[in-house]
């Protein structure tokens, strides 16, 4: 009230500074005016196990006449996937390389942590 008037019934908002008179006080905590003591103490967490890198295997030939089978026998026991063409080395696109490449990013932003290896044979 100030010089006798109540304040406005229609205030929008029963608790603004407009409509009371004295602050409102502040909630108290369970902890207030208590010193602080340090807890135990916090085990350190585990280490993480380094997982088995992924291994993404790419073969080429060059003219068809070549056998590209030994590339790939030797990169099938190490590579979880294979991308394999047989394309000139003047073609400068190379789809399958590019397909091995775009796997390869596309894991390590889906899992950064991940190790990801790519194995030209």
């Amino acid at each position: 009230m100030r010089d006798g008037v109540p304040p406005p019934a229609s205030s929008s908002c029963p608790h603004s500074a407009r409509n009371s008179t004295s602050p409102s006080p502040s909630p108290r905590t369970a902890d207030q005016g208590r010193t602080w003591k340090q807890g135990p103490p916090v085990e350190a967490a585990p280490a993480a196990t380094a997982a088995k890198p992924i291994r993404i295997g790419y073969a080429r030939c060059s003219t068809a006449q070549q056998e590209s089978q030994s590339q790939l026998d030797a990169l099938r026991p190490l590579c979880k996937r294979i991308f394999s063409e047989k394309i000139s080395t003047c073609v400068k696109t190379r789809p399958k390389l590019q397909g091995a490449l775009r796997l390869a990013y596309d894991i390590r932003e889906a899992a950064p942590d991940q190790e990801v290896i790519l194995t030209a044979h």
